[in-house]
């Protein structure tokens, strides 16, 4: 998974942190090929919000690399890149 990089250039360059969001199993009630959720989501997605990544004393793809450890940290195991890049 890669990121745009607007979000971390806009961060490194205010000084301000990211705050990373992990979102698991949100295809198990939308899934991309569906117009409208086909299941209700409650008991089956879930939604963890991660400590902030500070920007400052990082470079942009150093605070890009770090908020995809944090995010990949927060999903199930079947869910994360099977490799790093």
């Amino acid at each position: 998974m890669s990121f745009k990089n607007g979000a971390f250039k806009m961060a490194h360059k205010a000084g301000a942190p990211v705050v990373p969001m992990s979102i698991s199993r949100a295809a198990d009630v939308m899934p991309a090929y569906w117009m409208f959720p086909y299941r209700p989501a409650w008991n089956v997605c879930k939604v963890v919000v991660h400590e902030p990544v500070e920007s400052k004393g990082r470079t942009e793809e150093e605070l890009a690399e770090a908020v995809r450890e944090a995010i990949i940290s927060g999903l199930p195991e079947e869910q994360r890149p099977l490799s790093s890049s």
